[in-house]
């Protein structure tokens, strides 16, 4: 159980790690290019949170209505799992490689793990 509750919360905590990360980086940026590319970044996890957020909120309304509806509710279910798990894995694999390369707009600066 508590694999399952880290796997949905894991979003939340790592996007919240990246926006302190993101702060701190601004901070000890000079250049004006390099913070408006931060502040981009920072908006980009706000979105990244929402749109998490708005397939959390379906799966677990959809958990108290399996107990109603029986197989109904597990559309909602199937979907909001397979759109939660693409994004982690756009999260770890996309962006967090060409993160550092955007902010400082070198694309050599992209990892390749």
């Amino acid at each position: 159980m508590n694999k399952i509750l880290n796997w949905f919360v894991e979003p939340y905590s790592t996007t919240l790690v990246e926006m302190n990360y993101l702060s701190n980086l601004k901070k000890d940026t000079v250049e004006m290019k390099e913070r408006t590319r931060i502040r981009e970044l920072q908006a980009f996890n706000v979105m990244f949170l929402v749109f998490i957020t708005v397939f959390f909120i379906p799966f677990i309304i959809s958990l108290f209505l399996i107990f109603f509806t029986w197989w109904y509710a597990f559309a909602p279910l199937v979907v909001s799992t397979i759109m939660i798990s693409l994004a982690k894995t756009m999260q770890k694999k996309r962006y967090f490689k060409r993160r550092d390369a955007y902010i400082k707009n070198d694309p050599g600066l992209i990892k390749n793990d």
